[in-house]
């Protein structure tokens, strides 16, 4: 019997597009460095067009908890993501690289979700956009994210497409939930739904925090996830603080610890910190290596991470196996390191202002 850990995620399957930019671009576009920022898709695409100079640009495949699962899987994991997903050129680019890193997309892409009485869920509409995420990459590595996530009614669908899911009875040691999913109200919703649903198969419960400026604006839906009841929480110092209104990393783990959880936060190049229940913290020291950009690399770390953890693993162990992870992605400038072999490969090339 195959005994491999099995991670669940739920969020957001995006493209990215990377495109060097200047603290003067973060200011004019309205976003810090370091943090995400959430536009409709003609905002979107009118950034994109203005940095790109009209030129090319080539999407890559993205996503949070698209990104854990890579990590997750090449540690040697199985890994499945639920998500929206979407039918158009860069959604089936995005599932194909998926599937040449060994990550599951089980549910059905595109379109309004309506639950059958038996069998999986599946697509009214023929055809959706998928969601984008522009990446600005500044000099020194630091990054920021403007967002649009995708269709407006793709929560009410994953959250119906996650109830079928779980009606399968597949095997899952832990389900992850995409912090960004909480932008909008119906993520809580989700939230709440899966996780109740995690609990009752006897899942490991993980929240990622996903971005700082998301956890200040969204603290209360942060704080009723919290309160719903969370195993493992994931996140950089930045957002730890920021969720438990603490002053330090430590501080804020052991807040988190507090309530029951496990609290994993990456520190930067000064490593990451584990606080458990018990009180138990560790640190280690991460790799100074040369940084295109750090685009990804917290998620690659949870990935590697939570595939110790849920393979029994000494938390030092967990610690190695995610900065590990993350040091692949630190080397290339995309979220993630490229797929070896012919199956993998880049969405389709296309011009500026003109993103399918």
């Amino acid at each position: 019997m195959d005994r491999r850990p099995r991670l669940v995620a739920v969020g957001d399957a995006l493209a990215d597009i990377v495109v060097a930019a200047g603290p003067g671009d973060c200011e004019a576009l309205g976003v810090a460095p370091g943090t995400a920022a959430f536009r409709d898709r003609a905002a979107l695409e009118a950034a994109v067009a203005r940095l790109a100079g009209g030129g090319p640009v080539a999407p890559t495949a993205g996503g949070s908890a698209a990104n854990t699962c890579v990590a997750f899987a090449a540690s040697g994991g199985h890994a499945s993501l639920l998500t929206a997903s979407m039918t158009d050129d860069l959604g089936r680019s995005i599932a194909e690289d998926l599937a040449a890193r060994g990550v599951r997309v089980p549910l059905p892409r595109g379109g309004r979700a309506t639950t059958r009485a038996s069998g999986p869920v599946g697509a009214v509409s023929a055809f959706a956009a998928t969601g984008r995420c522009l990446v600005l990459l500044l000099p020194d590595g630091e990054r920021a994210f403007l967002i649009w996530q995708g269709e407006p009614w793709r929560l009410r669908a994953l959250r119906e497409a996650v109830a079928a899911y779980f009606a399968r009875d597949e095997p899952c040691d832990a389900l992850l939930f995409e912090g960004y999913l909480l932008a909008a109200d119906e993520g809580l919703e989700v939230a709440r739904s899966v996780l109740a649903r995690a609990r009752a198969v006897g899942a490991a419960r993980v929240l990622a925090l996903s971005d700082q400026r998301l956890v200040l604006e969204h603290r209360r839906r942060f704080e009723a996830v919290l309160a719903a009841g969370v195993d493992v929480v994931v996140g950089n110092e930045a957002e730890a603080t920021a969720v438990t209104g603490r002053a330090t990393a430590r501080d804020a783990a052991a807040e988190l610890a507090r309530r029951g959880a496990l609290a994993v936060v990456t520190l930067g190049r000064r490593g990451a910190l584990v606080h458990g229940p018990a009180g138990r913290h560790l640190v280690t020291g991460a790799e100074i290596v040369p940084a295109p950009s750090a685009l990804g690399a917290g998620d690659a770390f949870a990935g590697g991470f939570l595939f110790g953890l849920l393979s029994g693993a000494e938390h030092s162990v967990c610690l190695a196996l995610g900065t590990g992870r993350a040091r692949a992605v630190l080397k290339v400038r995309q979220a993630r390191a490229p797929v070896r072999g012919p199956t993998g490969g880049a969405p389709p090339m296309t011009s500026a202002g003109e993103i399918p």
